[in-house]
């Protein structure tokens, strides 16, 4: 019989389309950071006046041009971070948006909107795209953790489900009692098998800690892969539904010896 874990493997699908997209978004912040790094904050103007105190300039009067250091700084953003292969599908976001969204919307306007990039502004710079950066490295590795409980998942129900239909085809070939017996000890074996699976899961999705990256944080990282699924919990469902299999061969044995 051919096994089949139809919602792990959309779960799979799911969570590689996530680690693609992660692995290239935290590639892309490195990237940025590396640029950063090399960009000079503008120092403060010596033609300019306080104006608080009702004096103003020649050069501040004029209309302020935006300065080299903030222009190679959106270069650069819009180089690397908004440049990954998925940007348009995932985000498809202004620049201004983007940045707000990663660094924070005083952050992003700023950036996005100023004309000069002040040591003040350089440095919270400097600290956001450390902390997006951060996000993403810690995000990727569980969601990796991830994968390899899917694949776990898959690899254990898809054995289970082939000795099971194969015990529960001889289940069905034969009327002896001791044969049936012993038949329903093995997938009282197996039974135990996908409990233990699910029991696993379970214990997995509660101690999972909540991935903090932008947008997500405060939900777990299940509902953040998968509420767009038909089921939330998609490996689970799959172990249920081998376990109704499982128990559906027992009940043929135990009716066909009372």
């Amino acid at each position: 019989s051919e096994t089949s874990q139809p919602r792990t493997e959309q779960a799979l699908a799911v969570v590689q389309r996530e680690i693609d997209c992660v692995k290239a978004e935290l590639t892309a912040f490195r990237r940025f950071r590396t640029q950063l790094v090399s960009i000079e904050p503008t120092a403060q103007s010596t033609g300019s006046v306080d104006t608080s105190a009702g004096g103003m300039s020649t050069l501040s009067a004029r209309q302020p041009k935006l300065d080299t250091s903030l222009r190679a700084v959106r270069e650069a953003y819009r180089e690397t971070v908004m440049a990954v292969p998925h940007f348009e599908a995932e985000y498809d976001d202004s620049l201004e948006a983007n940045m707000s969204m990663e660094f924070g919307p005083e952050l992003g306007t700023q950036i996005a909107t100023g004309t000069r990039l002040t040591p003040q502004l350089y440095e919270a710079l400097l600290t956001a795209s450390k902390g997006a950066r951060d996000e993403r490295e810690t995000l990727l590795p569980a969601l990796e953790r991830e994968q390899e409980s899917l694949q776990s998942v898959r690899a254990t129900l898809d054995d289970c489900e082939r000795r099971g239909a194969a015990l529960g085809a001889n289940a069905r070939r034969t009327t002896d009692p001791a044969r049936l017996d012993s038949i329903d000890e093995r997938l009282a074996e197996i039974e135990a098998e996908c409990e233990a699976v699910a029991a696993t899961r379970q214990q997995r999705l509660h101690s999972r800690s909540t991935a903090a990256l932008s947008g997500i944080d405060g939900t777990s990282l299940v509902r953040y892969l998968y509420d767009d699924c038909p089921v939330t919990c998609p490996a689970l469902a799959d172990t249920v539904a081998c376990l109704d299999t499982i128990r559906r061969h027992r009940r043929h044995c135990i009716v066909s010896t009372s």
